[in-house]
């Protein structure tokens, strides 16, 4: 069995910043490698504090620095909502600077206020 660490990116504590959410999820995600999981990802969402990742790919760039082995996985990029290109360059430059770690999930998306503001039906 493999077992993956999910960042969701979520700030619903009283008296944490945003900045604070996201440096409490970059600290939890470096603690993976260490405690054995397989796989990091992260969700993407817009919009609202529910999970504040607009750009999954980025996150995971800046946890392949820090990390050697762990697997980077999207978890996931909407691709309704991306130029599907482009979000194949980014995986392909996110592989290169992970050395093979890249692992691409897709998904739909389930939230019609990301639907909407973004413009797609």
């Amino acid at each position: 069995m493999k077992v993956g660490l999910l960042m969701v990116f979520q700030n619903f504590e009283d008296g944490i910043t945003d900045q604070g959410a996201w440096e409490r999820d970059i600290h939890l995600g470096g603690l993976a490698e260490p405690l054995g999981f397989n796989t990091l990802s992260a969700v993407e969402h817009h919009f609202f504090n529910y999970a504040m990742s607009p750009d999954n790919l980025q996150y995971l760039s800046y946890m392949a620095a820090k990390t050697e082995h762990i697997g980077l996985l999207t978890g996931a990029v909407i691709l309704p909502w991306h130029d599907p290109l482009r979000v194949v360059e980014r995986m392909i430059v996110l592989d290169h600077l992970s050395q093979g770690r890249a692992l691409f999930g897709i998904g739909r998306g389930l939230a019609r206020r990301e639907y909407d503001t973004f413009g797609v039906d």
